[in-house]
């Protein structure tokens, strides 16, 4: 006999009459089977009871035959597969449970699912918690590897932006055999075009190589120079006039060639690259630095103007009319204009009359120099600042020796110095200024000439600081501030002339009889502005509008300060923006309402040089910690001066200061989120300080870029140079330095 257990396996039993019960146990599931095979034994062997025991779910049998009579007659009949029975319901089965596979039927799939019981449920239900949280499991696991995988990518992102990414990196470096003193550059869609000297060129920053390069101070023209000075001095002795370099031909050839450079100016716009000089400019080719076109200035000194993407030159015929020629920078075409009305000895200023720039001397450091002329304070503070302890220490010793020497010199030359005369007054200047896509005309006529003049120095010590007996190191200062200030009052530098003159002031554009006509006390300035034109004397203001119409004056407490032209520094002293007029003096800023000139708030700070906005329309000064006594006091020599530069962010609504920090150098950019500081020192070269008692005293060059955070004013970077340098530009988070004997383009990434 044959029997299949509901787990599968599989069983042969051999059957015997009155064999005894048999217990029976599946050796693969472990369920006992013993009743139902004892029936069936029962049945095979004649002796089955009146009712069958149902088999167990899944159970299925085949009957043995014993004689051929029984195995003929279950082999006539057909077999007919035995049903799978419920064993729980006795009924007959139509699935199986999912876990034991023991047959279930209908009700039971009713009461529990797919499973036999609540206990196969249950274990199901375990089953699928645990198969669920493993799952979970791996998921987390999986997650927070993914977590922690891009938390150290972050990381590693954050250390390589704090360390390498947002610090600048040389991105271009063109290095030079000669030393050079001047020079400019200009970056523009990853091409840079400088000037080094006598050298033109244009590099690609991708490649960092040349596209192309020109020498426009060539060794010939050196000595063309030379030559031409060489025959004007003969000239001159013919004629018994003494004069004549007594130079070294080594020094001789190097100051030419450096004199031929510095006459040099480069102008960029767009693809357009020209380059000045004192006969007039030159157009070069983008692509192949060609000349195109060549344009002579017809003016005394070649002198021009850059406006709007145009050149401007004043120029005079020979008849004494003046005329406007405009060179357009991109086509190089010109065309000339004539200025009725104008005078013969008119100029171009960008804001007005030229600025006046002091002349005085600086720490009598050598021998050589003009022991007779007046000491710039400003001057001298900054190189008493650069030197080092050593050098401070050496200072008294040093300023006497020289000084002494100085005048020996200065009594053996044979030429003795012309009378010196004060600066006269020009009894009418005219000035032709750009505003917007034309000019303006301005004329200032001397109606009564008055001037102050007051002392700007403190009164000597009643007691020598050499009078002290044993002088230690803390009061060399208080020597050489002593000594130098007797040479400013012995120079004539102790006093300071206040122009409080009348003078007519007269603004129209170039043809128009719309004019404005009205006095001034002290020299006048005009400062062409976008919707209005202000006119500036010493201590006033009057604010006309684009018809020369007087809209209102105001009254200031302090000199407006005179300020170059071309200052890196910031605007002013007057800047217009969204309806207010800022104007600032030697000691206020003072923010006016441009329609009607009433006083919004004032900001009391001396030194302001210039002010910056940001694209938010936030106010940046640079200006400094000094006092009302820097002012009152502005010819007092003080090396131990401790004035410092400030940079301020400035609420424009409300005037408030929202933070001040002290840079190395003032703010020399100001654009969006970039705000960046430049600060240069130059000792001088070494072949040029053969006979400085200073050298090795004072500090090595330096030259430091700072970045500002706009939000915080806090220093993100400083990046510095053991050198000095002749030039910088910044445009976004690239800065080009251009120094003695190189190029460079730094770069950064700034997200």
């Amino acid at each position: 006999m044959k029997i299949q257990c509901p787990c599968g396996a599989k069983y042969a039993i051999d059957v015997t009459p009155g064999m005894p019960p048999v217990q029976f146990v599946c050796q693969n599931c472990g369920q006992d089977l013993s009743p139902f095979i004892n029936e069936l034994i029962q049945q095979e062997t004649g002796a089955a009871p009146s009712t069958p025991t149902p088999p167990p779910p899944g159970v299925s049998s085949l009957k043995i035959a014993r004689s051929t009579a029984t195995a003929t007659s279950a082999a006539s009949s057909s077999e007919v597969p035995p049903v799978p029975v419920c064993a729980k319901h006795h009924e007959p089965a139509t699935e199986h449970c999912l876990v034991c596979r023991q047959a279930i039927c209908p009700r039971c799939v009713q009461s529990f699912g797919r499973f036999c019981s609540s206990f196969c449920k249950g274990k199901a239900e375990h089953k699928n918690k645990v198969a669920s949280d493993d799952a979970w499991q791996k998921l987390v696991g999986r997650i927070v590897a993914v977590v922690m995988v891009l938390a150290v990518l972050a990381v590693g992102a954050w250390i390589w932006y704090a360390w390498v990414g947002s610090v600048p990196h040389v991105a271009l470096a063109v290095r030079f055999d000669e030393k050079s003193h001047s020079g400019s550059s200009y970056v523009t869609n990853d091409q840079v075009i400088f000037l080094h000297g006598g050298t033109l060129a244009r590099y690609d920053l991708k490649t960092k190589k040349a596209v192309w390069s020109l020498e426009l101070v060539t060794k010939q023209q050196v000595a063309d120079v030379m030559k031409q000075e060489d025959d004007a001095e003969a000239k001159m002795q013919q004629e018994g006039i003494r004069g004549g370099s007594h130079e070294l031909p080594s020094m001789r050839e190097k100051n030419t060639r450096l004199a031929l450079e510095g006459s040099l100016s480069l102008h960029v716009s767009g693809h357009n690259v020209w380059v000045g000089d004192e006969g007039g400019l030159t157009h070069y080719d983008w692509d192949t630095g060609r000349v195109l076109k060549q344009v002579t200035l017809k003016n005394s000194f070649g002198e021009f103007t850059e406006h709007n993407g145009e050149f401007i030159s004043l120029e005079t015929s020979g008849n004494g009319t003046p005329s406007i020629t405009r060179i357009d920078m991109a086509t190089g075409e010109e065309r000339a204009e004539t200025i009725p009305g104008l005078g013969a000895a008119a100029t171009i200023s960008q804001n007005g009359v030229g600025t006046r720039n002091g002349g005085g001397n600086g720490l009598p450091l050598t021998p050589y120099g003009d022991a007779s002329k007046p000491l710039d304070p400003k001057k001298v503070a900054d190189q008493a600042g650069n030197l080092t302890p050593q050098g401070r220490a050496a200072l008294p010793a040093v300023v006497a020796g020289n000084l002494h020497q100085q005048k020996i010199f200065q009594e053996l030359n044979d030429t003795p110095d012309a009378p010196k005369k004060k600066d006269a007054v020009p009894a009418e200047t005219f000035v032709l200024a750009p505003d917007g896509d034309g000019y303006v005309q301005f004329g200032s006529k001397l109606l009564e000439q008055h001037f102050i003049e007051r002392s700007a120095m403190k009164a000597p010590p009643k007691k020598s600081a050499l009078d002290n007996g044993n002088l230690n190191a803390t009061q060399t200062g208080d020597v050489a501030n002593e000594l130098l200030n007797d040479i400013q009052r012995n120079n004539g530098g102790g006093t300071v002339t206040e122009d409080q003159s009348r003078y007519q002031a007269t603004v129209r554009k170039p043809g128009s009889d719309a004019a404005w006509t009205g006095e001034v006390i002290g020299s006048p300035r005009l400062f062409p502005l976008a919707s209005v034109t202000v006119v500036a004397g010493g201590k006033s203001i009057v604010v006309l509008d684009k018809s020369n119409k007087k809209l209102w004056q105001a009254d200031l407490q302090h000199t407006i300060p005179e300020r170059d032209e071309e200052s890196r520094h910031g605007d002013g002293p007057c800047v217009e923006r969204d309806g207010v007029l800022y104007v600032f003096d030697e000691a206020v800023l003072t923010a006016f309402d441009l329609a009607g000139g009433d006083v919004r708030w004032r900001l009391p700070s001396v030194g302001i040089v210039g002010l910056f906005f940001d694209d938010q329309g936030m106010l940046y000064v640079n200006t400094t910690t000094g006092s009302l006594d820097d002012i009152r006091f502005s010819q007092q020599i003080d090396v131990n001066r401790s004035t410092q530069v400030v940079f301020q962010k400035i609420d424009p609504k409300t005037g408030k200061s929202q933070w001040t920090m002290n840079p190395r150098g003032l703010v020399s950019y100001v654009s969006g989120k970039f705000i960046y500081t430049f600060y240069s020192y130059d000792p001088g070269d070494e072949e040029d300080q053969m006979s400085d008692a200073l050298s090795g005293l004072t500090k090595p060059p330096l030259t430091v870029v700072t970045r500002i955070d706009p939000k915080t004013g806090r220093v993100l970077w400083d990046h510095e140079e053991s050198r000095a340098t002749m030039d910088a530009k910044f445009s976004g988070s690239i800065i080009q330095l251009v120094l003695k004997k190189e190029v460079e383009v730094l770069r950064y990434w700034a997200p």
